[in-house]
């Protein structure tokens, strides 16, 4: 099957080139040239493209090495210009071919020489450019297509000397119809009239041996889904039932997985607690005191909390001269009654917070965002307090992001 599809292709393909004429070929080279021809005028414009070593590109004979040109002489936005002068379509017409390069012509000229580009039509080249380009298009020659008439036409068209005959319509439209099917190959003028009915019978043939093998292909894959469907049916349908385990067994890992997450929250705050207990169950060596000259004592400006102890401030006599795995907050003495206060660095006091995070950070603390077990508390923004009495009142709650 695929060497007759490869047969067919290559026939197709062959008398479409035979088809083809050299205008088309004449009129790309004139596009090409005058492409070329400006480009190469645009790098003789010394004031603005002062890097460029080379005025002309004599070996350039594509696009692409004329983009390598312009790159390489440093023309800038040439290759943006390249690529849509090389779009523009030109009409191979033979009646409008002319005009059609003419206003590609034109168009080009205007583009590179108008506007503040208005001085390069003061060049000394520009005149000589312009009769350039006039000369590559009047150097195209296209002559005007003449149609092949086919040999049954010409008899028909030839007039009898003696007798005319007297045509029935019956053998008027038998007479027709080689003219039809020999203009059907009107553009393959190489093409005889038998060889055009040969290549219909060829491709007539190819098609009916095409669809016979689909047709073939058609059942045996019906034959085959059948028989798979049997199996599936007889097997108790394996794939849907491995389908199905493999979903229940992603389910279960899924599970597992949290359940591994919250013992090793679990885990880490029975360590934090246990910790805790040691260190207050230290009982430190009383030292025999050492007389010394009395000296003022300096209050420590940093204090610790576990908790806002009065709901919207804290406690002075609550308040920890070291912090421990409880202490959450830490609050630093600006004046004697003035302080700012902060969520403490300690990872350990940090889970502990987020273990009740409602009951410690709610009244104290001002977030966007749910923390989860394992987030890191940022303090974006310090708290302030003023001391009233015997408490720090929150006058300004900690503004917090988690991580």
């Amino acid at each position: 099957m695929k060497k007759w599809g490869v047969f067919f292709v290559l026939l197709i393909l062959q008398l479409s080139a035979k088809a083809q004429t050299g205008a088309e070929k004449q009129i790309w080279d004139a596009k090409f040239q005058i492409v070329k021809a400006s480009v190469e005028f645009l790098a003789s414009d010394k004031e603005t493209f002062k890097d460029a070593k080379q005025r002309q590109c004599a070996s350039c004979k594509s696009y692409e090495e004329l983009v390598s040109f312009v790159k390489k002489n440093k023309i800038k936005k040439a290759d943006e210009l390249i690529s849509d002068w090389q779009s523009i379509a030109i009409d191979a017409n033979a009646s409008n071919w002319k005009k059609s390069l003419i206003n590609f012509k034109d168009r080009i000229i205007t583009k590179i020489t108008t506007g503040p580009k208005s001085n390069r039509k003061k060049f000394s080249n520009y005149v000589s450019y312009e009769n350039k380009l006039d000369s590559i298009i009047e150097k195209v020659s296209i002559s005007e297509p003449i149609e092949d008439i086919p040999d049954i036409q010409k008899i028909q068209e030839m007039p009898e000397p003696v007798v005319e005959l007297k045509v029935t319509e019956p053998e008027k439209i038998m007479l027709e119809k080689p003219s039809e099917s020999a203009s059907f190959f009107a553009f393959l003028p190489d093409i005889s009239k038998d060889m055009s009915y040969t290549i219909i019978l060829l491709l007539l043939v190819g098609i009916l041996f095409l669809l016979w093998i689909l047709r073939n292909k058609n059942q045996t894959m019906e034959r085959n889904s059948s028989a798979l469907k049997d199996q599936l049916h007889k097997s108790g349908s394996t794939e849907w039932q491995t389908k199905n385990l493999n979903n229940e067994l992603k389910a279960v890992q899924k599970k597992l997985k949290d359940a591994e997450a919250e013992i090793a929250i679990l885990q880490d705050n029975v360590r934090a607690e246990m910790e805790r207990n040691e260190r207050l169950s230290v009982v430190p060596e009383i030292e025999k005191p050492v007389e010394q000259v009395a000296a003022p004592a300096l209050e420590s400006a940093i204090k610790y909390a576990r908790y806002a102890d009065q709901g919207d401030g804290f406690s002075v006599q609550e308040l920890l001269e070291e912090e421990d795995s409880e202490t959450i907050f830490e609050l630093t003495v600006l004046s004697p009654n003035t302080a700012s206060f902060k969520i403490s660095g300690n990872q350990n006091a940090q889970r502990y917070a987020l273990s009740n995070s409602p009951y410690f950070l709610g009244k104290t603390s001002q977030y966007d965002t749910f923390p989860s077990g394992n987030s890191l508390i940022n303090t974006d923004v310090a708290g302030e307090l003023k001391l009233q009495g015997n408490k720090w009142l929150i006058v300004k709650p900690i503004q917090i992001s988690f991580s």
